[in-house]
């Protein structure tokens, strides 16, 4: 799809000083294909305060407030460099919300069809769709009673005695979209339960397959995707659970590509430095998929102690984004090439990992260092932090309990912190 001149702008914006992981710029477009993908946008609250979000979860107060005028550039920016056709989103307050955000922000997109739905979290944030193309279809599952589920074979993990009443955390949002050529897709895009409760995401996996197999079992050529935020890193049991009944993980599906392995900075997509977001395909759909066309897409993911700092200026989300290309004809996927990851590109994204091998090889061995008074230092850093600032920088970012002053620039780099480059101290 061509994009407007204001759209083509923001995209081709620089890439963020903060990239992490993933590569800088999105591949380019396949001719005769469509693109999906999958964004969490990280607490995506408008500017209308809702009434029923009342105390820790206000969405009009602190946490987590509404998004700033900022943030929403960030996330805009992101999906514009995106480009996919059928986007799947989390963490959105609502339809209203995300329509505001799409005319004011992504206006130029051609993001005709918005849904967002009720998924029963209490904390008012839903599984949300952007598409080109209509959608024909839409089903949660708010109420699912999980402790009918029955997990086959070992190495689940034991559900604690006193859950009797189970349902999802966040419903799955099961939409089905039609391209103008008559392909259908279904998506079940999921934002399985965070946290240390392995059991509850096993039993929301099974429960998703469960709907697969009974639609499968109705039309074998039912074209299905399981697609989001899923928690769970590949070797996880909830998400070998879709492993192993029929669903390939698209992004790290590839002929080309095998060095860019799991554990690549190039595959990674949440700011913890794990892999937690797929794009997963039933054996129907993975016959149009593009093989290789995965990848994802870096974000503006500054580093910080979300627990106890605000969003640094402009932060977009802990997630990258992520997308495929397939060609919207029943079994066609194969007669389209996907052109390499570019090498040049490759280097840069890594060369920006804190995660990249070479740079690991290379860093210097952290030695005791001096650190002084924050309020007057030339430079500080977050305790929580891998990066240092200018004294006046580093005192606008940091909330004052994790302020750490250095002396000099040696003493910070010698305590294994790095320039950030909002600010670029030097010496």
């Amino acid at each position: 799809m061509l994009i407007t001149t204001l759209a083509l702008s923001l995209a081709c914006i620089a890439p963020s000083e903060h990239h992490r992981f993933g590569l800088t710029e999105a591949m380019p477009r396949i001719e005769g294909t469509i693109r999906v993908g999958s964004y969490n946008m990280l607490n995506y609250f408008d500017q209308t305060d809702d009434p029923s979000l009342q105390g820790k979860y206000d969405d009009f107060g602190d946490n987590p407030g509404p998004t700033s005028d900022a943030r929403c550039k960030e996330l805009a920016k992101v999906i514009i460099e995106l480009d996919a056709d059928i986007l799947a989103l989390q963490e959105v307050e609502s339809q209203e919300a995300l329509a505001w955000f799409n005319e004011n922000y992504l206006q130029d997109m051609g993001y005709t069809y918005i849904i967002s739905e009720e998924v029963g979290y209490y904390r008012g944030i839903e599984q949300s769709l952007l598409s080109r193309f209509p959608v024909t279809e839409v089903k949660t599952w708010t109420d699912v009673d999980l402790t009918k589920v029955e997990r086959k074979g070992g190495g689940w993990t034991e559900v604690p005695p006193s859950e009797d009443e189970i349902t999802f955390q966040r419903s799955p949002l099961f939409v089905t979209v039609e391209t103008p050529e008559g392909y259908e897709l279904s998506f079940f895009i999921v934002h399985h339960k965070a946290g240390r409760n392995a059991w509850h995401r096993e039993l929301e996996a099974v429960q998703i397959l469960g709907y697969i197999e009974e639609m499968s079992s109705k039309n074998p050529e039912q074209n299905i995707a399981v697609i989001g935020d899923f928690n769970a890193v590949p070797w996880d049991r909830s998400t070998r659970a879709y492993f192993r009944n029929g669903m390939t993980d698209s992004i790290s599906h590839r002929s080309k590509h095998l060095k860019w392995d799991d554990t690549s900075p190039l595959r990674i997509t949440h700011t913890s430095g794990r892999m937690l977001d797929y794009i997963l395909l039933n054996p129907a759909a993975l016959d149009e998929y593009v093989i290789d066309s995965g990848f994802v897409l870096g974000s503006s993911a500054e580093e910080y102690n979300w627990r106890e700092d605000p969003f640094p200026a402009g932060y977009a989300s802990d997630h990258c984004a992520i997308a495929i290309d397939m060609v919207p004809r029943e079994g066609q996927g194969n007669t389209v090439t996907a052109k390499p990851w570019p090498e040049a590109l490759t280097k840069t994204a890594l060369a920006s990992s804190p995660a990249a091998p070479t740079l690991a090889a290379t860093s210097k061995p952290s030695t005791p260092s001096k650190t002084t008074a924050a309020n007057e230092a030339p430079f500080v850093a977050s305790k929580n932090s891998k990066v240092f600032h200018t004294g006046t920088c580093g005192r606008k970012r940091v909330s004052e309990k994790n302020q750490v002053g250095y002396t000099s620039f040696s003493d910070a780099t010698s305590a294994g912190k790095r320039p950030a480059k909002c600010c670029n101290p030097s010496e």
